[in-house]
């Protein structure tokens, strides 16, 4: 017969066990909690690729966008602090804060935590919960991570953004069909808005992005400092700068093109052409590069500029 003092000691170590395995309960719907899924996720992927002060690290520009549409009321903040399960933002955030970390977390990247669950099954909380062809994405990349750790090697820059983009597209792609409901909650200027940007990042993996704190901190002062209303009529917005109208023009145009999934795919293929060219694949970064630092005109008018004239 078991003791009582046996089974207060089995429980005893079941739950250090469990202590050991969740030291920390993270609520990614708390502000400053899915910040913290970014920085650590930061701090623990430095290699020297990244310089000393690991400012060259890709994952950086997940971070600076959290930021951005906090500050731009995009995540809705309740009570100071919690994120609005309705924001189609926040919605599509999870997708590239929680499941990066928990595959991060299956290979030992980063500290052990359990995810605050909700009711709502879309939003994985454990590592096998979650969409197994998209997690996958996110262990390649880690696991090249790790090999760099491992071997003492410098880096492949090129082979590092191409695998982030990968996961990052899997990411978003996935998350896009599956919160349709919350898109169309948004005002419908917001909406085409949000659909431009999410079809704007499919163009700028094309040509392998950096979105390291540098690039991603330039872009952000062009970036809308709030959502788009009804009466917001770009360029003529007169809370917003000349160049964050310019970026709300263009992602008008890029939804616009992308109302068409032929005409998208159409434009996709002529730009994944051109980038097969080493010359028009620089240009094509160049033009991003500087429509990101300062942009006077609209994304789409240079880009069909580029592959009109000079590719």
């Amino acid at each position: 017969m078991i003791s009582t003092k046996n089974i207060l000691l089995s429980l005893f170590i079941l739950f250090l066990n469990y202590s050991l395995t969740f030291s920390k309960i993270v609520n990614p719907w708390i502000y400053q909690e899915r910040i913290y899924l970014y920085s650590t996720l930061i701090n623990s992927t430095n290699i020297p690729l990244f310089g000393s002060d690991n400012l060259n690290n890709c994952l950086y520009g997940l971070q600076l966008q959290l930021e951005w549409q906090n500050r731009s009321g995009r995540l809705e903040i309740q009570n100071s602090t919690n994120i609005n399960l309705k924001s189609w933002w926040a919605n599509m955030n999870y997708y590239l804060s929680v499941i990066p970390y928990l595959s991060a977390m299956n290979n030992g990247l980063v500290p052990q935590v359990e995810i605050f669950k909700t009711s709502d099954t879309r939003f994985c909380t454990t590592y096998l919960e979650c969409d197994q062809t998209i997690i996958s994405l996110w262990d390649t990349f880690f696991q090249e991570i790790i090999n760099i750790k491992n071997n003492g090697s410098f880096g492949d820059e090129d082979k590092i953004l191409k695998l982030m983009w990968e996961a990052h597209i899997g990411s978003i792609g996935k998350a896009g069909q599956i919160f349709q409901d919350t898109l169309s909650l948004l005002p419908l200027k917001e909406k085409k808005f949000g659909n431009g940007w999410a079809h704007f990042v499919d163009v700028i993996a094309v040509v392998n992005f950096n979105t390291n704190y540098s690039q991603v901190s330039t872009l952000g002062q062009s970036l809308p400092p709030s959502m788009i209303s009804l009466f917001d009529f770009p360029p003529f917005i007169p809370r917003f700068s000349k160049n964050q109208n310019n970026v709300v023009m263009s992602m008008f145009a890029i939804d616009d093109i992308a109302q068409s999934s032929l005409t998208w795919n159409l434009f996709m293929t002529l730009i994944k052409t051109a980038t097969q060219n080493e010359n028009c694949r620089n240009l094509i970064n160049n033009e991003i590069n500087n429509f990101i630092s300062s942009p006077t005109t609209t994304f789409i008018t240079i880009l069909i500029n580029i592959l009109t004239n000079k590719c």
